[in-house]
């Protein structure tokens, strides 16, 4: 297999380092689609694009006509102001790379492999919604491979709520008529400090954290006012949906306080926690042991959210981290710096076999998809 990785190295690095240098933040990925699409097109991958209502969303399809179907998922979205921080360039194009190996040796595969290109994780999650569109039922696993300074089989991610809230008080001469005025820089703080009391009383896993974003115009008005972003993150889903009705009521409380007024919009979608599906992490286990990557084990919780937990309700689902150096450190401007370095491209050519191995051996193991879904079942 590592003869067809090399044979497709040019031009997937290409495609890596023009994302790399070209970076677009979550729905206006067009150049990164298309690039992608160009390449899947190239050679013989039949693509839908735009996919899904999606503008930059597509979907390539191999083996067309075969009864059962793996996922294979693309990344493509920057960070604001921080470009490819994340690194979703490199973890797009392993995708891409696993799609072209595996159309080479599709004869061999017993399914479908879809090649799904997905906008926006970093904001909005588009794959919650394709999730909530049905465009991920029927598939007997998803899978993609994310950069990180290291090498992991699992992520832990949390279900995740973001909101912003605004509060609307009076402005009025903060020095010679106070009394006129109602502060929605008051309110946000009480807020705030609502929010941080929660915390000696949630579980462990509780992650809640925002900031001000906009706190008034001028230090002799009474700010009219208050912005602030607040996400909420916990491991399951239905905590998290307890936790943002305690947070809406501090909100209530803190407009009542300060005798103004609030609004909530949600941002984004709502994230789901990734399930964890131990045998088919033994496979990728033994694949990154046989290509001398050494793994950590991360445990059940990472901290951090992605759309793609909400595949992971739908099918068994893989996100696995490939290591481009211990010195880096996710969404900063060296890991994007880094995007475009030999390491990176190592990985690359390295998640690219780690993903075509898995579907290959998944589907040529006798009993490993079935025992797949018994753990995803619960059985």
């Amino acid at each position: 297999m590592r003869e067809l990785i090399e044979s497709f190295r040019d031009e997937v690095l290409s495609l890596n380092d023009f994302m790399a240098r070209n970076p677009e933040i979550g729905g206006e990925e067009y150049k990164s689609s298309g690039a992608m699409v160009r390449l899947l097109s190239k050679h013989g991958i039949k693509v839908e694009y735009p996919f899904a209502g999606m503008e930059t969303a597509f979907r390539g399809v191999i083996n067309e006509g075969k009864g059962r179907k793996a996922a294979i998922l693309a990344e493509y979205d920057a960070l604001r102001g921080i470009g490819h921080g994340c690194g979703h360039c490199a973890s797009g194009s392993i995708s891409i790379l696993a799609a072209l190996v595996l159309n080479k040796i599709k004869d061999h595969i017993p399914a479908e492999i879809h090649i799904i290109g997905t906008p926006d994780e970093e904001m909005r999650g588009g794959k919650v919604t394709m999730a909530n569109n049905g465009f991920f039922d029927g598939y007997d696993f998803a899978i993609m491979i994310h950069m990180s300074n290291k090498n992991a089989l699992y992520s832990g991610f949390l279900a995740l709520d973001a909101y912003e809230f605004s509060f609307h008080g009076k402005p009025a001469h903060a020095a010679s008529i106070p009394w006129e005025g109602r502060n929605a820089l008051n309110a946000a703080r009480l807020f705030m400090d609502a929010t941080d009391m929660m915390r000696q009383h949630v579980r462990e896993d509780v992650r809640i954290h925002g900031y001000i974003k906009n706190g008034g115009d001028a230090s002799n008005t009474v700010p009219h006012l208050a912005v602030v972003e607040m996400l909420v993150r916990a491991k399951d889903r239905e905590y998290v949906d307890e936790l943002s009705q305690w947070v809406m009521d501090c909100a209530k409380a803190a407009s009542i306080a300060t005798r103004t007024s609030y609004f909530v919009e949600q941002l984004g979608e709502k994230f789901d926690g990734m399930r964890r599906i131990k045998s088919g992490e033994k496979i990728l286990d033994e694949i990154y042991k046989d290509m001398m990557l050494p793994v950590i084990d991360l445990g059940d919780q990472s901290g951090g959210s992605s759309d793609i937990g909400n595949v992971s309700s739908i099918c068994p689902s893989f996100h696995p981290y490939i290591s481009i150096g211990e010195e880096f450190s996710g969404h900063t401007e060296e890991f994007a710096r880094a995007m475009t370095e030999d390491r990176t491209h190592k990985a690359i050519l390295d998640g690219g076999e780690i993903i075509a191995r898995f579907v290959k051996d998944i589907y040529g193991t006798p009993g490993a998809l079935e025992e797949m879904w018994k753990e995803f079942r619960g059985e």
